[in-house]
């Protein structure tokens, strides 16, 4: 890692001329505007939290994927990922997540399963 940029070896920094408007990676806006990303599963996923809360869905998607990258067990990843899913029309990602949720004991995301999969026979 360069200590200096705060960045990976071989990194390229991000068009900073796109004034926030463009469809950069979730990974290249914290590199641009923070100037670092999480090494672990819980800084992915509260990354994954903090698009989430600003409607910024497919950011969103791309944190919980990396958390649950990092940690497979981090059912709650996969609950908010599923509702990241339905915001975008991501249906069958969605029922994926929700899914992994519920098979890794997270009872909360049973109805929302049933419900996403009640037309899907």
């Amino acid at each position: 890692m360069s200590v200096a940029a705060g960045m990976p070896e071989g990194a390229s920094r991000p068009n900073a001329d796109d004034g926030g408007r463009g469809q950069s990676s979730s990974e290249e806006w914290l590199l641009l505007r923070i100037g670092v990303v999480p090494r672990n599963s819980l800084g992915w996923f509260r990354c994954g939290v903090g698009f989430y809360n600003k409607k910024e869905y497919t950011k969103s998607i791309e944190c919980f994927e990396k958390s649950v990258e990092l940690d497979p067990m981090n059912y709650n990843a996969y609950q908010i990922m599923a509702r990241a899913c339905i915001a975008v029309n991501r249906k069958d990602d969605a029922i994926a997540a929700l899914k992994q949720s519920v098979m890794l004991d997270n009872p909360s995301d049973w109805q929302l399963l049933v419900e996403l999969t009640s037309n899907s026979i």
